[in-house]
C-alpha cells in the first residue's frame, strides 16, 4: 500500500514542479495533500527523482528536467 502513496506523492510533486520552486515552497504546496509529509521525506523523493533524470536542481530551486529555463513573465 505504501507504494501507491509514494507514486501518488510523486505525481503531485511532478505536477507542482510545473514552475520552479524551492524545497520550502514545495513542502507548503504538498503538506495539505499529505499531512504527514516531512521536508526530509520530500527531499529524499526529490533526490531520487533527480537521480532518475526527472527533476533538476539549480540555484536553490527545483524544476522538471528538460524544461526550458526561460524567464517567467
Amino acid at each position: 500500500m505504501e507504494g501507491v502513496r509514494e507514486r501518488r506523492l510523486e505525481a503531485l510533486l511532478l505536477q507542482a514542479l510545473g514552475q520552479e520552486r524551492t524545497l520550502e515552497e514545495l513542502h507548503a504546496v504538498l503538506k495539505p495533500l499529505h499531512p504527514g509529509l516531512t521536508k526530509a521525506r520530500l527531499f529524499a523523493l526529490l533526490v531520487r527523482l533527480k537521480r532518475e533524470g526527472k527533476v533538476a536542481f539549480q540555484g536553490g530551486r527545483f524544476r522538471l528536467a528538460g524544461k526550458d529555463q526561460g524567464a517567467d513573465p
